[in-house]
């Protein structure tokens, strides 16, 4: 029987997407499941490479039978020593701006944000994806007995659970792989692309005006390194979809990033005027 790659049978307008989405398995610990989340990402026409952190080892006779028509893909898996190597979390810049979803059935904390629902977080992140915020995306997914160590979530942007039973929460590993590589499958086929859009929403717009002012004002650091920015847009989310008057609100945003920047207020139009006539009256003997 011809082994032709599964994912060639897929087909939507978002081919380009589908390159820059990774699955990254942490320290998996069972061959089977390997192979298994292997043949997950084929049939949900995930193409990028598997990228395992680990070493080949962890491949056995298990694996190959369980990857069925999607041996290719164990063939061509990438291995690193960590999770910051995975995602090339070096390289970040202008050029190169990775978005990391950790996957989880752990609550949140005071020290880490709440999960968001898979579907949220996967149309939220192709959104981004689409117009070109993000360079690339990465779907996270830790070892079968531990899940992903604190300090691997501590290097992910968000937090995504896939809601299941309160008596028995855990996933397998390579259920969890087809249960979010499916969710990022039916966003990009043609039926439901719903994230694709010209331009930004009204609340995506607001969204990033506010991000604009938490930058200008060093609320968030460059780099963000204490993970500032996806918890304002975990936040901001919240809002409606319409905001009556938002002109009022992107005003207000503008004006306190000019003034940030100009190290005082700067007032504008009719103000400017009024201000500028107060200055003179109070100078005149």
């Amino acid at each position: 029987m011809a082994t032709e790659p599964i994912e060639n049978f897929v087909h939507s307008s978002c081919e380009w997407m589908r390159e820059r989405i990774h699955a990254v398995l942490v320290r998996p610990e069972y061959g089977g499941n390997v192979g298994s989340a292997a043949r997950a990402l084929a049939n949900m026409g995930i193409q990028s490479p598997l990228r395992i952190v680990g070493t080949s080892e962890v491949l056995d006779a298990s694996s190959w039978r369980m990857a069925k028509h999607a041996r290719h893909r164990l063939e061509n898996a990438l291995y690193f020593s960590s999770l910051f190597e995975a995602a090339k979390l070096g390289e970040r810049g202008e050029q190169y701006q990775p978005l990391l979803l950790a996957t989880t059935a752990r609550a949140g904390s005071a020290n880490r944000p709440h999960p968001l629902r898979v579907d949220v977080a996967v149309h939220r992140a192709l959104g981004k994806l689409d117009r070109k915020e993000i360079t690339d995306l990465f779907l996270v997914f830790g070892t079968e007995s531990d899940g992903l160590s604190n300090e691997d979530i501590q290097l992910c942007d968000w937090i995504v659970t896939i809601p299941s039973s309160d008596e028995y929460p855990s996933l397998n590993l390579s259920q969890a792989v087809l249960l979010l590589s499916y969710e990022v499958n039916r966003a990009m086929t043609p039926e439901a692309q719903e994230f694709r859009s010209e331009s930004m929403s009204q609340r995506d717009r607001l969204i990033a005006h506010f991000l604009g002012l938490a930058e200008a004002s060093g609320f968030v650091l460059p780099g963000d390194p204490h993970k500032m920015r996806p918890r304002l847009e975990e936040i901001l989310s919240q809002l409606p979809p319409y905001v009556k008057d938002v002109s009022t609100l992107h005003g207000l945003l503008g004006q306190a990033i000019r003034s940030l920047k100009a190290s005082g207020p700067e007032y504008k139009g009719r103000y400017r005027h009024l201000v500028e006539t107060r200055s003179n009256v109070k100078e005149v003997p």
